[in-house]
């Protein structure tokens, strides 16, 4: 299982493996999550956005995607956060919820909320069938009218996740990705985690950064050599960048340290997003 992009969100689909494979663990192609919608027009004053989201349980236990760019302000009170998801959920305490229209036809829920920083405002709506929109203003955009404002500018935008990992087990979902340093892939059955972290740069003992060292090598990922760790339960892989950043990768011990560098070679880092 991996995420897929389908239908303005990222849902589980399958990937199977090739049939004459016999190996313990086997490595597919894996379909980073790409997040649906953007701002037509990014105000002034807003950084790029960062992506995180992953899959949640409703209160039945269902899982659905979530997924939230964040478009942080250069006055550190103005940030503005865009969701989707598949339906609303009303907030757990709010000042003030009332139903509105977005559009003239789409419905959708307005709610107030008073902060140290100032008042919130959080507009959601169901921008189309299985697709609800909310978006929330802090600072400058705390009102109904600059929240209103920036709905009409949400437009479909298919954005990568700019940290992607394009192999992995089979049967591996996505578990989570954060703020555009972080994805973490999981084992349904087992619970086994890989995860990718993005770092300011390569750490000179990579052993002292993890627990249960027990030996360090080095190996090639993408012609650059790497400092992988063995652990007493898994791997641990510090990749230098071409840009003096680096990333670290973090398996089970149930990979090969072969297949631990396969995985790495397929992390690509892009730009960050617009």
């Amino acid at each position: 299982m991996v995420a897929a992009a389908a239908g303005g969100l990222f849902v589980l689909s399958e990937h199977r493996a090739p049939a004459d494979r016999s190996t313990a663990v086997q490595l597919v192609a894996f379909d980073a999550p790409v997040y649906p919608i953007g701002l037509q027009a990014r105000p002034g004053g807003l950084a790029a956005p960062t992506f995180s989201g992953g899959v949640a349980r409703d209160e039945q236990g269902n899982e659905r995607p979530v997924m939230t760019a964040v478009f942080l302000a250069t006055d550190g009170v103005s940030d503005v956060y865009l969701a989707v998801g598949d339906r609303y959920v009303p907030p757990d305490a709010a000042e003030r919820v009332r139903p509105v229209s977005v559009k003239g036809d789409e419905p959708g829920f307005v709610v107030e909320r008073q902060a140290q920083s100032g008042r919130s405002v959080v507009l959601s709506w169901e921008r189309r069938p299985g697709q609800w929109v909310t978006l929330t203003g802090n600072g400058r955009f705390g009102s109904e009218t600059a929240v209103r404002a920036l709905a009409s500018t949400v437009v479909d935008d298919s954005q990568p996740v700019p940290l992607q990992v394009r192999l992995a087990p089979v049967g591996w979902q996505l578990a989570a990705f954060k703020d555009n340093k972080t994805v973490t892939l999981r084992d349904p059955a087992s619970g086994e985690e890989l995860s990718v972290n993005l770092v300011e740069a390569p750490a000179e003992d990579p052993m002292s950064l993890v627990s249960g060292a027990k030996r360090v090598g080095t190996v090639q990922v993408n012609g650059r050599d790497s400092d992988l760790v063995q652990t007493l339960d898994g791997w641990f892989l510090q990749v230098p960048l071409p840009d003096g950043t680096a990333f670290h990768l973090q398996a089970p011990a149930l990979l090969t340290e072969e297949q631990v560098a396969a995985v790495a070679a397929q992390v690509t880092v892009a730009p960050r997003g617009r």
